[in-house]
Parts: C-alpha cells; structure tokens; sequence
C-alpha cells in the first residue's frame, strides 16, 4: 500500500506529524495486539530520558519509514522499492543536527529511498534526494484517520467503526464503551503499556 505524496511540503507542521505519529500508533494498538502484526509504533520516550521521541511505519512488505524527533526538529527516511544508489551522499545533505539519526542502527539509513527532515526552525521541510516525483508512505501522515481507516479495511479486513476512530484519533485517548465498539477482545488494562510507550502517561 504506497499512501504518498507528490510534494514534501504537503506535509504538516513538526508538532502534528507527531500528534498523527500518535494517532496512528494508538489506533493499531487498539485494533491490533500482536506488535509483530502493526502498521504503526511510537516510543514517546525513545532515548530514556524523555528528549527523543521516535515514530515508525511497516508495511510486512520492506516498506517502511521511520520518524525521529529531538530538539533540533525531526528527520526521517523512508524505504519503498528500490534503496537509493548514493544513500550516504543524500544523508550528508542532511543537517549536522540531526547526526544522532544518521548514525542510530535502528532506523537502518544505511537503507532509504528518500530522506527528510525539517529544523525548530525552518519554514518547510526538506528532502533529500531533489525532484522527487513521489514522496512513498508519508501520506499517512498528511490523511491520518483518512488513511488508517482505509487500511484497517483493507489490511485488517475488518469494518470498523469510522465515528469511534475518529473520536479516539482526535482525543488521543479511548474510554471502555469505544474500545468495546473497536475491539471487544480486549480490555483497557491490556492497553496500559501501550498508552505509557505511545503517550508518556497512563490510561
């Protein structure tokens, strides 16, 4: 499923790529409680100290993007399709600001079709490499439920109710009587881990 973009700037402002990062990531612990099985995760305290945060996407198939947020802003890369041919030449127009991403194993940059990134204070958002006619999988972060809830019908094959997804996106929290409309096989306490990793703090 490529859910893309065709300008890098259709992307939203730092603050609601992370809030959608979230969305997406709460709504697959909800509907899907085998990690393995996600589309979406988000550590909310990826370094331990509460000043990184990281967000990522797979797609079972070798698609995948991964987002991570410091202080300087955040950069991502993503892999659909063939890696880039020069993937350290693109990853060194990436500012110095962001080498803790460059270097982290576990974003794989050693793997990319594209990069981006956007500082605190940049106006826009930059890719890395240039004239790209297509930006694979961001898209999910420009539609947010829009997107989610065409991939639970067609990934999860399930019908779910759009209303409650989109209560449970816009409020980045679920009450029992939604979670019985979304997932009666599970209860609030199953989600408690998940809500700490996600969002920092307890159901």
């Amino acid at each position: 499923m490529n859910d893309s973009i065709r300008n890098i700037d259709e992307l939203p402002s730092i603050e609601r790529v992370k809030y959608v990062a979230q969305g997406l990531a709460l709504l697959d612990a909800i509907i899907m409680p085998e990690w393995e099985y996600r589309y979406f995760s988000f550590n909310c305290n990826w370094d331990g100290a509460g000043k990184e945060m990281m967000g990522s996407m797979r797609d079972g198939s070798g698609g995948e993007y991964f987002l991570h947020f410091t202080n300087a802003g955040v950069a991502g890369k993503v892999i659909f399709g063939s890696p880039l041919s020069d993937v350290s030449g693109c990853l060194n127009t990436m500012p110095e600001a962001f080498q803790q991403f460059k270097v982290e194993p576990a974003f794989s940059t050693d793997n990319a079709s594209l990069f981006f990134w956007r500082g605190v204070k940049q106006p826009s958002w930059c890719a890395s490499p240039d004239g790209l006619k297509e930006y694979p999988l961001l898209g999910f972060l420009v539609e947010g439920i829009e997107a989610y809830k065409t991939l639970a019908k067609d990934y999860y094959e399930k019908n779910i109710d759009a209303v409650v997804l989109e209560e449970v996106f816009a409020s980045l929290n679920v009450t029992a009587d939604q979670l019985m409309i979304l997932n009666p096989n599970i209860e609030l306490g199953d989600l408690a881990d998940d809500f700490q990793e996600i969002l920092g703090h307890a159901l």
